[in-house]
């Protein structure tokens, strides 16, 4: 394990710096390759260890990985975004039995690698890499879309694991994985890995991606992903919560930023349940012919945002943690209501998946009653509306028109948009 980041300097400008919109709604990022099975964190490296690339592993979906961007290089990658790393760890899920003790040994180093001190024995390897204090790494996640194991050999490999890693670390936060397709890839594993292993877990890692025809409706996912943390909150270990650690819909057209603010506004409403999500795809190769749905696509000149990157974003620029209720008649709208943590924000964030558009009256109570109203919409007025290399900003937020009637807000949602209504002091 030899590290290029002790001889690399970015010469002073931070990668947020280079592109910043880009970087900005980023909230965690995965080193788990294509399949983590793939991956050894031992030989991912370059510099003196350039030998140990090997030939290129050439792996499903137009990957190519030349294992040339090992465990510094990706730590300080996040670092430099302001992203929090989650490292996902290879249990040998197609090994034999007898032999997971090297898959097992293999995953301890890596953590004393990473958390260990400088006087360990991969701490010192980590220090003469040129970091001599611990990274810190929080999220483990116990391999990746392990549906090819039985429930019970899953459960097994946690239970051999977990407590090998906390050993060594007790303060990291352990991500099992669960189902995909709402249950129906695995979905007795959910049952099992709850039953048998929740007071090893912080979270059980679920997996979604919707057929785009399904913009509409497919954030009704939601009732499954409630029905797990009903289970959990019944298990050996109640304060557990879930994962979407994949969620998309399959284009990267109009009907995938509905998608997504349809699911974003669903895990807001299901944070009891929910406490961390991530989209797949989030990076694309534009000469990629497999998985057209990623948030940012790019060539070797530049890059673009897919509709679902544009509404994550307009999203992430009007996050708040304080949730409000909602009443009245919402027509077929998805929203979800929040105020900042001074009281001086109100965030109205709504999807018009209809063919038709919907006059919306909002009162507002209390202090911002009176408050100064803005509305950002997305509504390119065709589900096949799409961003490309040349023409990037054909689906883009937009100022929208909010009118004031004595304590309520009027405006339109056109057909098939998305808006934020901001009220302000």
């Amino acid at each position: 394990m030899v590290s290029i980041m002790a001889a690399l300097e970015l010469h002073g400008v931070a990668a947020k710096e280079l592109l910043p919109d880009l970087w900005e709604p980023v909230t965690d990022r995965k080193n788990e390759k294509d399949f983590p099975e793939d991956y050894k964190n031992k030989t991912a490296a370059v510099g003196e260890a350039i030998q140990a690339i090997e030939a290129a592993t050439d792996l499903p979906e137009d990957d190519i990985d030349v294992n040339s961007f090992g465990t510094d290089e990706f730590l300080r990658m996040c670092r430099a975004v302001g992203a929090e790393p989650l490292i996902v760890i290879n249990v040998g899920m197609h090994a034999p039995r007898g032999e997971r003790d090297a898959y097992r040994q293999e995953a301890c180093d890596w953590l004393e690698y990473c958390n260990g001190p400088a006087d360990s024995k991969w701490g010192k390897v980590r220090a003469a890499n040129g970091h001599p204090e611990p990274y810190g790494v929080e999220f483990w996640e116990m391999d990746n879309e392990i549906w090819g194991l039985k429930p019970d050999d899953y459960a097994a490999v946690l239970r051999e694991f977990v407590p090998a890693l906390k050993k060594i670390d007790p303060s990291i936060t352990i991500l099992a994985c669960g189902s995909g397709q709402l249950g129906h890839m695995w979905g007795e594993g959910d049952t099992t890995v709850i039953r048998e292993c929740a007071d090893l877990i912080d979270y059980l890692s679920v997996h979604h991606h919707e057929d785009a025809a399904k913009y509409a409706d497919g954030p009704a996912a939601g009732g499954f992903w409630r029905s797990l943390g009903e289970k959990i909150a019944v298990s050996k270990n109640p304060k557990a919560k879930l994962y979407v650690s994949e969620w998309n819909a399959q284009s990267t057209d109009w009907r995938t930023g509905f998608y997504a603010g349809g699911c974003l506004n669903m895990f807001e409403r299901t944070s009891d349940v929910i406490g961390l999500a991530g989209p797949a795809l989030f990076l694309r190769h534009v000469s990629a012919t497999a998985w057209d749905n990623a948030f940012i696509n790019f060539d070797h000149r530049m890059w673009f945002p897919a509709p679902n990157y544009v509404v994550m974003k307009l999203w992430h620029d009007h996050f708040a943690v304080d949730r409000l209720e909602l009443t009245g008649d919402l027509a077929g709208l998805s929203a979800v209501a929040t105020r900042s943590a001074d009281g001086r924000n109100l965030f109205l964030k709504a999807v018009n998946a209809t063919e038709r558009p919907v006059d919306v009256r909002l009162e507002v109570k209390g202090d911002l009653a009176s408050g100064r109203a803005t509305l950002k919409l997305v509504a390119p007025d065709s589900l096949s509306a799409r961003n490309t290399l040349e023409k990037p900003d054909s689906v883009t937020a937009v100022d929208g028109k909010v009118e004031r009637d004595g304590k309520a807000l009027r405006f339109t949602l056109p057909r098939w948009s998305v808006g934020v209504v901001t009220v302000a002091k």
